[in-house]
């Protein structure tokens, strides 16, 4: 089921907008565990080395431009731990071999610099993102058309 078609079952689950595809796959649902990384990756790279048992990571970056938070390197490793896909509210690089990897990941944008390695950042708190509160525990409907963010499962 695509997100327009949940959007109209159910419409008054929220979206986000702008995110781009750049995995292999369009298109993810599942259990969202968050984390909060300003300009600094190096806690996602622990957290996609746990089994992921088909759970939607979800990086927030606070929307910054100025470095890469996910490369093909972390990509590959959310593959070989069962992470049933990535949402970056951030940008993400190695573009060209994201897109083969059998992943969903939707991200702003891309770009070539690579993220500070400080320990910055906190895992499974609440996110604010376009206004929409995000936490560890609800749910992610994502396709080309858009990202639906759940309290709990829908029933599709």
């Amino acid at each position: 089921m695509n997100t327009p078609d949940i959007s109209d079952q159910y419409p008054e689950i929220p979206f986000l907008h702008g995110y781009k595809p750049f995995g292999n796959y369009h298109s993810l649902a599942g259990e969202i565990e968050t984390i909060l990384c300003p300009d600094d990756n190096s806690l996602v790279r622990p957290l996609l080395s746990s089994e992921g048992n088909g759970k939607i990571l979800f990086i927030d970056g606070q929307g910054s431009q100025n470095v890469a938070l996910l490369g093909d390197n972390l990509a590959k490793i959310a593959i070989n731990n069962n992470w049933g896909g990535i949402i970056i509210n951030g940008f993400v690089r190695d573009v060209q071999i994201l897109r083969d990897l059998p992943l969903a990941i939707f991200a702003l944008g891309a770009c070539p610099k690579k993220s500070q390695k400080n320990q910055l950042g906190e895992v499974g708190i609440k996110l604010k993102v376009q206004g929409l509160e995000i936490q560890k525990g609800y749910w992610a409907y994502a396709d080309i058309n858009g990202i639906l963010i759940s309290k709990h499962q829908l029933n599709i």
